[in-house]
């Protein structure tokens, strides 16, 4: 049983950004969009066997580069740095299902790591945030989910 009467600092971090492993071979740029698979860091593919984390915000440059490769051989692992806090994408112009205000609030998918192939229509794969914004067909706001909410849209 702890000792309430004795002070204890306990390290933490704030929430919002996350260090994760980059899965071996694996190249990532800044602007992708990320999750987990097998426990490592790895590109968006779709929800069926990996877990939303968010966008890849930097990273270990190992070759100094500007590319963020894995490889789980070194010590210590490079490791990606993601910004999990549900950050809204602002002015995309190229959201698929024909963006409207009618649509406004509607799910978006993401079949892949680019945020290019944000979509309204259902792919299969799991949502990853909602139309926040819409200006025009071209001109819109993407709020992404943060893990905790996308694990709760997926069990729903």
């Amino acid at each position: 049983m702890t000792d309430l009467s004795v002070r204890r600092t306990i390290e933490n971090h704030e929430r919002g950004r996350e260090r994760q492993i980059i899965a071996n071979s694996v190249v990532l740029v800044e602007g992708a969009l990320v999750g987990l698979q097998s426990g490592y860091l790895n590109h968006w593919a779709n929800g069926a066997n990996d877990h939303w984390l968010g966008l890849c915000i930097g990273g270990d440059d190992r070759a100094n580069d500007g590319v963020l490769t894995g490889n789980t051989s070194d010590t210590p692992p490079p490791h990606g740095l993601v910004d999990t806090s549900g950050r809204v994408l602002m002015h995309l112009d190229s959201v698929g299902g024909t963006p409207t205000q009618a649509k406004t609030g509607d799910l978006v998918y993401a079949a892949s790591s680019n945020p290019d192939d944000l979509t309204l229509t259902s792919t299969g794969s799991h949502p990853i945030g909602r139309l926040q914004y819409y200006r025009s067909a071209t001109d819109v706001d993407v709020e992404l989910f943060t893990p905790a909410e996308h694990m709760c849209q997926a069990t729903a």
